[in-house]
């Protein structure tokens, strides 16, 4: 059984500069990209030693999906990512930051009046 890897304190790293851009977003399509380009390069860092190269493609924020985004076929099924995510905390580390996302969603949903005034202005 191998070690269990912990993206935690790396994920923290991330979380401070993630919260100030998703406070910030305007619209719901500003959301999904701060959180996809967020994950990317977070992803980006832990496998900077491989082939693996991470793009907006290979993730997505889906408020709909239980884990409240979406990974692509190319990226789960690689071979190294498949390796570093069943013996890491990294799904638990993304859902972080999803969560976070989603919470901004709803809010985002909540005021979409007051953030069509804004974007008109």
């Amino acid at each position: 059984m191998e070690n269990q890897i912990s993206f935690s304190t790396l994920g923290n790293e991330y979380a401070r500069e993630f919260r100030d851009k998703i406070n910030n977003a305007e619209n719901i399509v500003d959301l999904g990209n701060h959180f996809a380009f967020t994950v990317i390069d977070f992803l980006n860092q832990i496998f900077e030693e491989s082939q693996l190269d991470i793009d907006a493609d290979d993730i997505k924020f889906d408020p709909n999906v239980g884990d409240l985004y979406i990974l692509s076929d190319r990226l789960t099924n690689d071979v190294e990512f498949k390796k570093i995510w069943g013996i890491s905390d990294l799904k638990s580390v993304i859902f972080k930051f999803a969560d976070s996302t989603n919470h901004r969603y709803i809010h985002l949903n909540k005021h979409n009046e007051k953030t069509n005034l804004k974007l008109r202005n």
